[in-house]
């Protein structure tokens, strides 16, 4: 699956974090670009990998599931430092980081990659610490699609 493929883009880079996943199968198919999708997938992973850098716990989940009869999701949640409810308001923004090194254009591509695949994302305070993304992407019409 595409989230499989992102997350083996960290294999050996994640030292110290533990990954738990809960991959739901099977699922419907989605209309979305794999290439891009994992994009996301990377990019949210790396920003999690780095929120967590000075926790304690460090904990990454990644979870796709059905969210409905014709919605897939996918939940990439971490145990890091969290984000403000005022940084949640600017997350998605060009330019907007929360990050020392950052460009804060990450979030903004993330963004608009869904964006043109009809899919939303959101962001939530993760229990009892850290972040965590809800991804909906429309489950496809049509059987030409990507399985996430």
């Amino acid at each position: 699956s595409v989230v499989e493929r992102a997350l083996a883009v960290f294999e050996g880079r994640l030292d110290g974090i533990e990954i738990r996943t809960r991959l739901a199968r099977p699922l419907p198919p989605v209309n979305i670009d794999g290439e891009q999708f994992e994009r996301v997938v990377v990019n949210l992973v790396d920003n999690a990998a780095e929120a967590m850098q000075d926790s304690l716990v460090r904990e990454l989940y990644v979870e796709t599931q059905l969210a409905g009869p014709d919605t897939v999701e996918l939940v990439i949640a971490d145990s890091g430092c969290g984000v403000t409810p005022e940084q949640k308001e600017k997350l998605f923004l060009p330019y907007f980081s929360t990050k020392r090194r950052g460009t804060g254009l990450g979030l903004a591509i993330v963004n608009h990659i869904l964006a043109e695949h009809h899919a939303t994302i959101r962001v939530e305070d993760n229990q009892p610490a850290g972040t965590r993304f809800i991804i909906e992407v429309p489950a496809a019409a049509e059987v030409e699609a990507a399985a996430v």
